[in-house]
């Protein structure tokens, strides 16, 4: 959650201007590494009550099978009920907040996309909770902070058979609303104590996306760095320059051979030369 979180402050640096058309949002999908930008964590609860959450390790909670990924859920062995969560995690408030948003204009679409299939085991299993999801957390009317806003969250209910999901969101006017916080892309399993049993359950998924559509005032789809197209991923590989680079959030760049976010704009497509400002390494 740290190295997260630190990375997403260094972005707040930067002012909104809104995406071009599908700008690539999930930093590096597939790696489910402890080391990767993916977060698992879970909300506790006792007797109907929140009692926590816990931050989990990605590595025990994801396995890897070819380009398939499956996520479970996970059971302290106290609580009635454990919403286990991954997902991805940008700043989403406004200016002002400590999670200030820095990748969306108000109008532009979020989408996810992948395929996924779900088990369910438990002495009853009819109140899980298995389902993908775009999410916009914020401050309800009781002052909590990082709750679910329905209104502007989309959700699908994971089944048996492995199938499509298309999920789409409508980035919020935040002059109008300044209750919002973060926006999160990925899954969650709900479980549920009963018959003497904790539910458990699974979630494998492939082919996983998300982008930023931008509110359709850039009709190319085509988004490329230093000439580059950028791929799915939201990375390009620029060879003896500097190898491949993750430039979703452009113009911070994160340079995979030297494990850095630095800061370098876009040189254009008949650069000679670019300007880089490297980011110290966190103490912690």
């Amino acid at each position: 959650m740290k190295k997260l979180l630190s990375i997403i402050t260094s972005l707040g640096l930067l002012a909104a201007a809104g995406a071009q058309a599908n700008t690539p949002l999930l930093v590096d999908p597939t790696d489910f590494s402890n080391d990767g930008e993916w977060i698992v964590g879970a909300n506790q609860f006792v007797a109907g009550d929140w009692a926590g959450f816990a931050t989990l390790e990605a590595e025990n909670q994801v396995s890897v099978s070819g380009d398939s990924f499956t996520f479970s859920s996970w059971d302290d062995g106290t609580s009635d009920m454990i919403e286990t969560f991954l997902f991805q995690e940008f700043f989403a408030g406004p200016s002002d907040s400590p999670w200030p948003n820095t990748l969306f204009a108000t109008g532009d679409e979020i989408v996810f996309t992948g395929e996924a299939s779900a088990t369910r085991s438990g002495p009853n299993t009819g109140n899980m909770t298995v389902r993908a999801f775009i999410k916009m957390l914020g401050y309800n009317e009781l002052g909590w902070e990082f709750q679910t806003k329905t209104a502007q969250s989309d959700f699908f209910p994971i089944g048996s058979s492995n199938e499509a999901f298309e999920l789409r969101v409508t980035f919020p006017d935040l002059a109008e609303d300044d209750s919002f916080q973060v926006l999160q892309v990925g899954f969650e399993i709900t479980t549920q104590f009963s018959s003497g049993d904790m539910n458990s359950g699974t979630i494998t998924f492939s082919n996983i996306d998300a982008h930023i559509v931008g509110d359709g005032t850039d009709p190319d789809p085509e988004v490329t760095y230093a000439g580059i197209v950028v791929d799915s991923h939201g990375n390009v590989d620029s060879g003896d320059f500097m190898g491949l680079l993750h430039v979703a959030h452009e113009p911070w760049v994160y340079v995979y051979d030297l494990s850095r976010w630095i800061y370098m704009p876009d040189p254009g497509d008949d650069f000679a030369g670019a300007w880089a400002f490297v980011l110290r390494p966190s103490a912690d």
